[in-house]
């Protein structure tokens, strides 16, 4: 299933739903981490059961899972929940992907969790592991159709990964092409009014909605989970509505704490009011700021 002009609906992790068969192209291993982790969370709160197929260097067996999870302990409920299987079990003797072998092991595996009583079987997998040359791309082009049209039954759901470190960039074109949707982090914050998303390329934050009294408090904890990070960080903001003076105060206070640390927060898609009323308040020399480009109309 290639979809046109690799148009695909990017979707929360944990909004996916059997049928799904989604892409992640990480830059990162904590980005990687960051969605993993949420997709079997998830897969635990929803009855599923969870398959990973591991790379060569992962640990064996659910170790390997909960290494790639970033996970220190095992959660409730895992034990028995999840199998883990070698991609390289599906390699032929010139260490090529039999993509026709995965699948028949797949819908065995889809078949079993249902007798077992499960929702949905839940995969993921790093299949970039695969990759040696054109040919490989090929065949995990190949296998990605077959997966796609084994799981729109809605017995299994999928997120396939790829290492944008790894990966050539016609490659990484061709895989998420074959993807209807591709998965982000489940948000930080999701309220009627507020939805505040981490981004990892670059590092930093998506914020979506309304900024006032009410929703300062979430703002305010959501920059907290970023104040850490090394480097810069960049708030990206074409889809806020409405931000208040306090609002504004907090984005500051935050700057300053960038700058305390030699780096900076940059400002990207502002309405171009805002923008104004920052440069006039004299708020767009606060050390750590950057402005970036405002909102398009």
């Amino acid at each position: 299933m290639v979809h046109a002009n690799g148009v695909r609906r990017r979707v929360h992790v944990g909004d996916l739903q059997p049928g799904d068969h989604a892409c992640l192209l990480f830059g990162s291993d904590e980005e990687r981490a960051s969605i993993l982790r949420d997709f079997v969370l998830g897969g635990l709160d929803a009855e599923d059961k969870i398959l990973y197929l591991s790379a060569e260097e992962d640990p064996p067996g659910p170790a390997a899972l909960l290494d790639r999870c970033r996970l220190t302990s095992v959660p409730g409920g895992l034990a028995g929940r999840v199998e883990v299987v070698r991609l390289a079990e599906f390699l032929s003797r010139r260490g090529d992907l039999e993509p026709a072998a995965l699948m028949r092991w797949l819908r065995g595996a889809a078949q079993r969790s249902r007798e077992e009583g499960y929702r949905a079987l839940r995969v993921a997998g790093d299949l970039g592991a695969a990759l040696r040359d054109e040919h490989d791309v090929r065949t995990l082009l190949r296998y990605e159709t077959l997966l796609a049209e084994e799981f729109s039954a809605g017995q299994a759901l999928a997120v396939c990964q790829y290492d944008i470190r790894r990966c050539e960039p016609a490659a990484l074109d061709a895989f998420a092409s074959a993807h209807a949707r591709s998965v982000e982090a489940d948000p930080l914050v999701r309220t009627a009014d507020l939805v505040v998303v981490r981004t990892y390329r670059p590092q930093g934050l998506r914020i979506e909605g309304v900024i006032d009294t009410d929703s300062q408090r979430h703002l305010r904890d959501a920059l907290r989970s970023v104040a850490a990070v090394r480097g810069d960080v960049r708030l990206e903001m074409s889809r806020v509505e409405f931000l208040d003076l306090g609002g504004l105060r907090l984005l500051m206070t935050f700057a300053r704490a960038r700058a305390a640390r030699h780096c900076t927060v940059e400002l990207v898609g502002l309405l171009p009011h805002l923008s104004q009323v920052i440069t006039l308040i004299g708020w767009d020399r606060t050390p750590g700021l950057r402005l970036g480009a405002v909102h398009a109309y």
